[in-house]
């Protein structure tokens, strides 16, 4: 349930080819300080090796379910922990519940402070590039002047971020919450859920998919300390031991609650995403949210949903009050290279057409069942978007699994997104739409409902 962003151009890491040597997996966080998760690690590898011993004797064991956990061994210690998030975000906003934040009464002042934040947000991004490139270039220059400046600069710019970032999630969670009233989905003049968000850096996701079609057969959360470089590792050892194609990506939005929302991202992604997320929250008070995750299709009618709503929403909230950064672009739904990685002055590239002829392309050849050549055509097709200004580090399998849960976007062939927008255009305002797919079950409601709202057929003209 997270809204995906790109990751940056200092980012980009191409997997190293078959022939290269051999690279130790990354250790997790925890390596060198707890002894006991050390312990844990090496305990659930041990139960994998034994599982693989008792069923290797028996007839028919389950293949996947080896796979799935020899994955799972591979990146112990870099799981994500939700209950954790929760039990501190929860604890955040309870105090601020005895102390709450006062934003300025007067809307200009109020818009300032948003605006001021997110500038912040950006400043604060380049501040860390700036010191990890002058420690890169300078490894033992670590108490310079420069690196003190840095340093200082750094410490300034987060300082004051801790201090505004309260008060403008709630500026920012009052107005997406009053566009939700307008639209209609108030009850005696509240949201529910509330729109409660913060912004963090949300964790990433590991996505895996059988190397001879596209399908996501598993994801987890992993995280966020796994830099690329890492993750490059990680995939390829995946694929080396499990012959399965492994994506792992950023991700600028959780639907947790509250929810997650990456701050470093322009403000029209930042109202969508926030609204966005507010949808899965709503959705699991109803049957289609409770079935996240028990399908490709169901994900994906999830994710095409609160993105459809999400958009809307942060327009509105852009329009009434940051007319000055409107008509904007839409936002960028998912995908490396849609965000912050997207060229100011972008070359005669239409990255959409061209992701969605890649996509089309490889679902050929592997219904042909040319994986080596459709894993070649995929690399070739992704130094094609480095070489445009698109920092892909990864095209595989698991990236289109990963990104076709978005069915407007250009990851995707799914006919979910289409059908959506047309069933949006017929039910007439958001809430009748939310209320419509808030009872699917299973993706043919999605065809029933087109067929309830389908427009009557013209009157025959009367004849002799």
């Amino acid at each position: 349930m997270g809204k995906f962003i790109a990751r940056s151009a200092s980012e980009v890491n191409p997997i190293p080819p078959p022939t290269a040597a051999p690279v130790e997996l990354p250790a997790p966080p925890w390596a060198q300080v707890d002894p006991l998760q050390r312990v844990r690690a090496w305990l659930y590898r041990g139960l994998v090796l034994l599982a693989v011993a008792l069923l290797g004797g028996r007839a028919g064991p389950d293949a996947r379910d080896l796979q799935l956990m020899a994955i799972r061994s591979l990146v112990t210690g870099w799981e994500f922990s939700i209950l954790a998030w929760e039990i501190r975000a929860l604890g955040e906003h309870g105090r601020r519940l005895v102390a709450p934040p006062t934003p300025p009464t007067e809307p200009q002042a109020a818009r300032a402070l948003v605006r001021a934040y997110l500038d912040r947000a950006r400043q604060l991004g380049e501040a860390e590039h700036a010191l990890n490139v002058w420690l890169s270039e300078h490894p033992n220059d670590v108490e310079s002047p420069e690196a003190v400046r840095l340093r200082a600069r750094l410490a300034a710019l987060r300082a004051e971020q801790a201090r505004a970032r309260p008060t403008v999630e709630v500026i920012l969670a009052d107005q997406v919450a009053a566009e939700l009233r307008a639209a209609g989905f108030g009850v005696g003049g509240w949201v529910l859920p509330p729109v409660l968000f913060t912004f963090a850096e949300p964790p990433q996701k590991l996505t895996i998919s059988p190397r001879s079609r596209i399908e996501a057969l598993h994801s987890q959360l992993l995280d966020r300390e796994l830099d690329p470089a890492q993750a490059t590792v990680v995939e390829r050892t995946i694929l080396e031991r499990t012959d399965l194609s492994a994506y792992i990506a950023g991700i600028g939005g959780l639907g947790t609650w509250p929810t997650m929302v990456i701050d470093r991202a322009p403000l029209p992604w930042v109202l969508s995403t926030v609204a966005h997320e507010w949808v899965h929250n709503y959705l699991l008070l109803f049957p289609l949210g409770l079935r996240y995750g028990r399908s490709p299709e169901l994900t994906t009618l999830n994710e095409t949903v609160a993105e459809i709503v999400g958009d809307e929403i942060g327009r509105r909230v852009l329009l009434r009050h940051y007319p000055e950064l409107y008509p904007v672009e839409p936002a960028p739904i998912s995908g490396e290279g849609q965000a912050a990685d997207r060229p100011s002055d972008p070359p005669a590239f239409d990255f959409t057409q061209e992701m969605r002829e890649t996509r089309l392309q490889v679902d050929r050849l592997l219904a042909a069942g040319l994986v080596e050549t459709a894993e070649a055509y995929m690399e070739a097709r992704r130094r094609r978007f480095v070489a445009h200004g698109y920092p892909l580090r990864v095209l595989n399998q698991a990236y289109f699994a990963f990104h076709g849960n978005y069915a407007t976007g250009p990851a995707s062939t799914s006919p979910i997104g289409p059908k959506l927008q047309e069933l949006r255009e017929r039910t007439g305002d958001l809430r009748t739409f939310l209320h419509t797919v808030r009872w699917f079950t299973d993706p043919t409601d999605l065809d029933r409902a087109l067929q309830r709202y389908s427009p009557p057929p013209p009157t025959p003209l009367p004849t002799r």
